[in-house]
């Protein structure tokens, strides 16, 4: 069964609640204020020091201008910054607001601005708010006010939660995410072949896409975003993105087992995979990252005993330098000491032919460990199975067929042909040695080790090759 990750969610999810709307001022000269949409930048400050009383335009209630050009200048996701067309003569504006996010709400004074622009911050995010602008003059202590400008703007919503791949084919994609209520809809993107497109615009009350028709083995990129729109467009919220390649499907099982109070992971080749990535987990809600392999096989460290463990196994793809998962295999084991329908004590000899390596465990713990060389693969395999040191000796002689080896430290467990010994012919153990430069049946050690476990080894001590 394969299926995408799901853990660990990143949350990028704002504080959502509204708050009171602040209006800030922008900024004054000393011989000037700050004009919005004003056409050039020369025209953005108009110097009032200089201006005289003869200059000022005189307006009736009935001639006073209506504004003009009111529009948002930019927004964040709690905030926006409007403005609108300045008026010659006047003496300010008043702004009132609209909560159109609250049903039977009615616009309320809340700012009078000397220039033709203001911050209006605290705001909720993904929220709509209507505004209307209206100038007014002061004459013999009164204040007569002009036609009110109305607009509706918008605040950016949150990012969209959970975005992930939740299923894939060789030739379709699927993807899905959490429904943001305070979004309009969601815009999809997508890059292919190096190149991005607008793709797909979603409503409010959709989550999730298959993408089909795809070439298998090609790395898709695709970013989401939720969007509010208002009576300017459509204002987006910032974008979640993710990576996926078609065809990169989780790995097929192949005999994985637990055995000696470890968990081998043994599953056939992914397509298009150049390596797996392994996350354990006890709760299935809490994942680790194990470390990845090339190789199709893991072998986890010792687990406790009689527990439950949860392995995922994602195969990637690496491209432009980022390594890209597909879907993932999951498996569960509980771990156990038996091995060969046999318990295993406290105290034995361990070695994976497919690791190359050996732990030499004495009361429970790993009291040495090293990579090895075992039989060459195909020609002279070490033997599985449950097996124990029959004998000692310091030094020895082995003599084969066609060989003759002399080693220092002995330690033979099928009779006196296949055994632990120490091998300083070798510069290196480990690895795929064996596959073409394996030993002639024994577990080739490196000296120093061989003899660190020859001095506590005892003969009767389990030897168990799997």
């Amino acid at each position: 069964m394969t299926k995408n990750i799901t853990f660990a969610p990143r949350d990028l999810q704002g504080a959502a609640a509204a708050k009171s709307v602040i209006e800030t001022p922008l900024l004054h000269t000393v011989t000037g204020e700050r004009v919005f949409g004003a056409s050039t930048a020369d025209e953005a400050v108009k110097t009032t020091a200089t201006k005289s009383a003869e200059e000022k335009k005189e307006y009736t209630a009935d001639s006073i201008p209506q504004v003009t050009g009111l529009k948002r200048l930019s927004e964040k996701p709690d905030s926006i910054r409007i403005g609108w067309d300045a008026i010659e003569g006047v003496d300010g504006y008043r702004v009132y607001r609209r909560d159109d996010n609250k049903t039977g709400s009615d616009y309320a004074l809340f700012s009078i601005a000397k220039t033709a622009g203001m911050d209006i911050r605290n705001l909720g995010t993904g929220s709509k708010y209507s505004f209307k602008v209206t100038p007014y003059i002061k004459s013999n202590g009164s204040v007569t006010e002009g036609k009110g400008t109305e607009v509706t703007f918008g605040t950016a919503p949150t990012d969209v939660e959970n975005f992930r791949m939740t299923d894939e084919t060789k030739s379709t994609i699927s993807l899905s995410w959490d429904q943001n209520d305070r979004a309009d809809g969601y815009l999809l993107e997508r890059c292919y072949k190096g190149k991005w497109s607008d793709y797909q615009t979603f409503d409010q009350s959709t989550t999730e896409f298959t993408d089909t028709d795809l070439e298998a083995g090609r790395a898709y990129y695709y970013r989401i975003c939720a969007f509010r729109e208002d009576s300017t467009g459509k204002m987006p919220g910032a974008k979640s993105s993710i990576r996926t390649v078609a065809g990169l499907l989780g790995p097929e099982d192949d005999d994985s087992a637990s055995k000696l109070g470890r968990v081998s992971l043994d599953f056939e080749k992914s397509k298009y995979a150049d390596g797996y990535q392994i996350y354990y987990s006890t709760d299935k809600e809490n994942w680790e990252h194990l470390g990845d392999t090339e190789s199709t096989h893991y072998s986890t460290s010792r687990l406790e005993d009689g527990k439950t463990y949860y392995f995922r196994i994602f195969p990637y793809m690496t491209v432009d330098g980022h390594d890209i998962t597909g879907t993932y295999t999951e498996m569960s084991f509980v771990a156990n000491k038996e091995i060969y329908d046999k318990t295993v004590g406290d105290t034995y000899v361990e070695v994976s032919l497919d690791d190359q390596h050996m732990w030499y465990i004495v009361d429970g713990d790993v009291y040495l460990d090293s990579d090895c060389v075992t039989g060459n693969y195909g020609s002279a395999d070490t033997p599985k199975g449950f097996f124990e040191v029959n004998s000692k000796a310091s030094p020895c002689t082995l003599k084969g067929d066609d060989y003759t080896s002399y080693v220092t430290y002995w330690m033979p467990f099928i009779g006196g042909g296949w055994g632990l010994h120490d091998a300083d012919w070798r510069s290196s153990f480990g690895g795929n040695i064996y596959k073409g430069n394996g030993s002639h049946g024994c577990v080739n050690l490196p000296p120093k080790v061989a003899k660190e476990m020859y001095a506590v080894m005892e003969v009767g001590t389990p030897v168990i090759v799997y």
